[in-house]
């Protein structure tokens, strides 16, 4: 018997990382018009990103089926392994909802599901915990528990270039889309109780790195686990946050993320983040 942790494509898990860390990913879908694609499949980010920018179409995302679980859940009952799945916020995607289904039509057991009210590098520093665990030869149970009660500690703060996306997709209110309409004006996000929240603006790129390392300063890293940067198609302005963070006494053995096309979906391109747990 061995356990299984499984995730879904808006932790933006590199095919890559997954293999390193031993982790199975079920893929969401990003549509354009009548052309489906699965996310990290059927299309790569950056395949997706020039898709964004020259398409005259808004992508939509679709969650997988139940059916798409139930295949992974059918397949860990037959070999009588513990599986842990650990998903997007329930408030922002029903692909919780899909694996809830799948386990009821599966009827075992030993499968667990974590709404990690998170997404991204949030969801990714998450489950790269519970590997860890895993690696560390914990037993499901305590796996289930410890990944339960990190998840309120999780920090997920962003700047993005515009809120156009996440209004159109419905992730922020309209009212919220007049935020960055000025020139210069960048938008910061955050998740909070698993909704997507805008926490305000600033004035050009350096005052909104000086306000999330405001924001982490009221919510100190906890460095002994995962702090995670990530950047939505601009690899140079990740360079520039994480010099900046650094010189601002924000210090630390960094992962790296890239934001994938279900949550590129919703933030565009010109994003740049930090995900960590609090103390």
């Amino acid at each position: 018997m061995k356990t299984i942790i499984l995730t879904d494509s808006t932790s933006d898990i590199t095919k890559e990382n997954a293999q390193l860390i031993d982790v199975e990913v079920i893929a969401l879908s990003v549509v354009f018009g009548d052309k489906s694609y699965k996310d990290g499949i059927e299309i790569t980010k950056e395949e997706f990103f020039s898709l964004l920018e020259n398409s005259d179409v808004n992508p939509t995302t679709s969650q997988p089926s139940p059916e798409e679980f139930l295949e992974i859940f059918e397949k860990c009952k037959k070999n009588g392994d513990n599986l842990i799945y650990i998903g997007i916020s329930s408030k922002l995607s029903g692909t919780i909802q899909s694996a809830k289904i799948a386990k009821e039509l599966c009827g075992y057991e030993k499968i667990y599901i974590i709404d990690s009210l998170n997404v991204t590098s949030g969801l990714e520093i998450l489950v790269r915990t519970a590997c860890t665990f895993r690696d560390q030869g914990m037993h499901a149970d305590e796996i289930v528990e410890k990944i339960t009660n990190l998840v309120p500690k999780i920090k997920f703060l962003a700047m993005v270039d515009t809120l156009k996306y996440l209004v159109k997709g419905g992730r922020l209110p309209k009212v919220a889309g007049v935020v960055g309409g000025a020139l210069g004006i960048k938008p910061l996000v955050s998740v909070n109780y698993g909704k997507l929240e805008s926490i305000g603006s600033a004035r050009g790129q350096k005052n909104a790195f000086e306000k999330i390392c405001t924001f982490i300063s009221k919510d100190p890293i906890d460095e002994t686990l995962p702090v995670m940067i990530t950047n939505s198609n601009d690899n140079q302005k990740k360079c520039e946050f994480e010099k900046f963070i650094k010189e601002n006494g924000i210090n630390h053995d960094f992962l790296y993320g890239e934001v994938g096309s279900i949550v590129g979906t919703h933030a565009g391109s010109g994003a740049v983040g930090i995900a960590y747990f609090t103390k």
